[in-house]
């Protein structure tokens, strides 16, 4: 832990850069990779039915993933900008709140998504066909959204203090889980789109489960006791300016979606509607290079923006 910010107040930026970018595009690629096998093992195991269903169900996971990122991003720059002024308390303090906030977030989440589960993909583009298979998805994503959304979160903390390895680890280990249990429920046992759902939340619960271990095994430099998850909400809004623009720009994205998707249907049928849905998952390669660079510069901008403002005043 010493060695890690010793490493990030002193090391070149080009050897830091190279070392937390690294796992950063692994993760991201892995990531990326099983989305889209799970993609393949949905079209497979279920049909062009299943996969209109995944497109119209993405933009609202989307939103989903840009709730954790808005409060995981905006955290892990508090928490990072912290350690490196030495104020271990309040980076601890952040990180305890931000759990707790994203937890609450996640289980309300839940509640409004499966009250309005219909609604939200009739909105998306999901016609009478591939409603049904929709619901059969979605309901199940939205009773996991806590792990999914805490593990976001966690991840981006991990990283914010240089665990790099921890939140590339913890990414493969939920993207191998769910591609193993994609064969099991959808070949093996039969359960078609539903199947993936629930492969989807256990990989959640694998990957929530390996960073909550992280924190309390003693490697974290962070010691998240009780008190700090109850939240001092006046380290909110630091938070929430922070992760603003990453959730907007991706909720626009998801936003797009409905004006797209509702043309799609309009002049197209079902098919194209699961042409779109491969297409988007695919697009995410093209992004990763960017995404690990961003993730793996974060922490060495913060650490020592913090330590500059620390030592200058």
């Amino acid at each position: 832990m010493d060695e890690r910010k010793y490493e990030l107040g002193n090391e070149s930026i080009r050897k830091l850069l190279v070392k937390y970018s690294a796992p950063a595009m692994v993760a991201m690629f892995v990531s990326s990779m099983y989305n889209l096998v799970d993609t393949i093992f949905v079209g497979y195991g279920a049909g062009t039915l299943a996969l209109a269903a995944l497109a119209v169900s993405w933009p609202i996971q989307m939103v989903i993933v840009a709730l954790g990122m808005a409060v995981g991003i905006g955290a892990a720059s508090v928490v990072s900008r912290s350690l490196g002024a030495g104020d271990q308390a309040r980076a601890e303090r952040v990180a305890g709140t931000s759990f707790s906030v994203i937890g609450i977030i996640g289980l309300s989440t839940t509640v409004i998504g499966l009250l309005a589960l219909r609604p939200l993909l009739a909105l998306f583009g999901a016609t009478a066909d591939v409603m049904p298979h929709a619901v059969d998805y979605m309901s199940v994503i939205f009773v996991g959204n806590f792990f999914l959304s805490c593990s976001i979160a966690a991840n981006n903390i991990a990283r914010s203090e240089g665990a790099a390895r921890v939140a590339m680890t913890s990414m493969i280990i939920g993207a191998v889980v769910n591609v193993v249990l994609d064969l099991m429920f959808r070949f093996g046992l039969g359960r078609g789109i539903r199947g993936a759902a629930i492969a989807t939340v256990i990989a959640n619960v694998c990957t929530f489960t390996f960073l909550c271990w992280y924190f309390q095994s003693g490697r974290s430099m962070l010691r998240i006791s009780r008190r700090d998850l109850v939240p001092v909400f006046a380290e909110l809004p630091e938070i929430t300016k922070i992760g603003s623009s990453t959730f907007f720009s991706m909720v626009a994205g998801s936003v797009m979606a409905i004006p797209i998707n509702g043309l799609i249907i309009h002049y197209g049928d079902d098919i194209h509607l699961a042409v779109i849905g491969v297409a988007n998952r695919a697009m995410m390669f093209f992004f990763l290079p960017i995404f690990g660079l961003t993730q793996g510069l974060q922490p060495i901008i913060g650490f020592n923006f913090g330590g500059w403002i620390y030592y200058s005043t």
